[in-house]
Parts: structure tokens; C-alpha cells; sequence
């Protein structure tokens, strides 16, 4: 999958570790919507961020959790994304951005990096499943499924969204973790990456991080 560079470049050089983070997200209040990254033209094998607006239609309301299963009941032209406010993240600060990539990089004054991104993916088979194309997208980056751990981030609507995530120690020392979903039917991907220099670190920074990215589905 084109997109596994996102996921191959957090897990590069890292030495796999059991890092407990389940639970460093759930509910959280409910934040207004960043602004998004500008489109680009989809190539037929290259992620490409997910459109900034949308335009209000007569469907129904997204549902309040996303379970991987509830995937299968998106329509195709759902754009899932993020919606950070940079301001309720205190103690970090925007960066870096990618356009092109759909990401956006944050930075804590301990030097914690955060790196959000938002994608399309034109080479995802829409029957998979959107458990096993988020699996696909881990194991094909060279990281092994038994290792995933799934994670509950808040949504927009109150409830919460199904992802997986992986920990690990790179060859510099430093500590990561990547949290990611594939949406199979409308093929996109969201995944929150975040480097820091020390184990004690990770989970509170991730934590800080992913009760603020919370998924938008409208």
C-alpha cells in the first residue's frame, strides 16, 4: 500500500517493546474543527490528503461510535479527518505541515514531536474491511500484527472510533508510537505519530495528543 511510507517512517530502525497505551485516549469535549489541508489531484497509486470543506448534504447523521465493523456503512464520498485545536493542546505548538502529504507536525517544549496525518488512498480495496485494511497497512510497513493494540479516539459526535497502534524504541533512543485506522469504502487513513526522548514520556504526550484529535466523519 502507497501509504505504509507514513507508517514505515515512525517504526524505521525501532526495536518493538510491549508499551501499554490503551486507554491513553476516550471521550474528550468536543473541539472546533482545524482547518484542513488543500486537496490535491489523486494519483492512482499515491496518498493524498483529504479535502479541507465539505459540503453539507441531506444524509444521516454519522454514527456516535465507529467500531472497524461500522465501516462497512460509510458512504464512499465520506472524507474522515481530524479536527485538532491547536489551542487546546497545552504546551505544543504547530511546527511543520505538509500539504502534500496531509500532515501537520506539533512540538512540545520538552521536544516531543506529534505528527497528524489525513489521506486518501486510491490503491485500497473497499471490500476488506476497514480492521483488516488498517492491519494491511501495518504489517505491509514491516510491523507485526500480534503487536497491535487497539485504541478508542473521541469523535465529534460524543463517542468513540476504533484504531490500532504500535510502540517502540528506535536506534537513537528515542521512543515512538503510531496510531492509525484505515477507512476501507472511502479509502483514507488517519494517523497520529508521536516521538519522544524517554519511555515516561510517550504515553502522556500521546495521551495530550489524541484526546484532542478527535475524528470527524461529517
Amino acid at each position: 500500500m502507497s501509504v505504509t511510507s507514513r507508517i514505515t517512517t515512525a517504526a524505521a530502525a525501532a526495536v518493538l517493546v510491549a508499551v501499554a497505551l490503551s486507554g491513553c485516549a476516550g471521550n474528550g469535549g468536543t473541539a472546533p474543527r482545524a482547518e484542513r489541508s488543500a486537496p490535491t489531484t489523486p494519483a492512482s497509486t499515491t496518498p493524498t490528503p483529504v479535502s479541507p470543506t465539505r459540503t453539507p448534504t441531506a444524509e444521516a447523521a454519522p454514527p456516535t461510535d465507529l467500531t472497524f465493523e461500522d465501516g462497512a456503512g460509510l458512504s464512499a464520498s465520506t472524507l474522515p479527518a481530524f479536527s485538532l485545536e491547536v489551542s487546546g493542546l497545552d504546551g505544543w505548538e504547530q511546527t511543520g505541515e505538509d500539504p502534500t502529504a496531509g500532515s501537520r507536525e506539533y512540538t512540545n517544549a520538552d521536544g516531543s514531536v506529534a505528527t497528524i496525518t489525513q489521506q486518501r488512498i486510491t490503491d485500497l480495496d473497499p471490500a476488506m474491511g476497514d480492521r483488516a485494511a488498517t492491519v494491511q497497512m501495518f504489517t505491509a510497513a514491516g510491523l507485526p500484527a500480534e503487536q497491535l493494540e487497539e485504541q478508542l479516539l473521541p469523535t465529534m459526535t460524543g463517542g468513540t472510533a476504533q484504531f490500532l497502534s504500535i510502540a517502540g524504541q528506535g536506534s537513537d533512543g528515542s521512543w515512538s508510537a503510531t496510531v492509525a485506522r484505515a477507512f476501507a469504502k472511502p479509502g483514507a487513513a488517519l494517523i497520529v505519530k508521536v516521538r519522544t526522548s524517554s519511555q515516561e514520556a510517550l504515553r502522556p504526550d500521546l495521551h495530550d495528543v489524541l484526546v484532542h484529535a478527535q475524528v470527524d466523519l461529517t
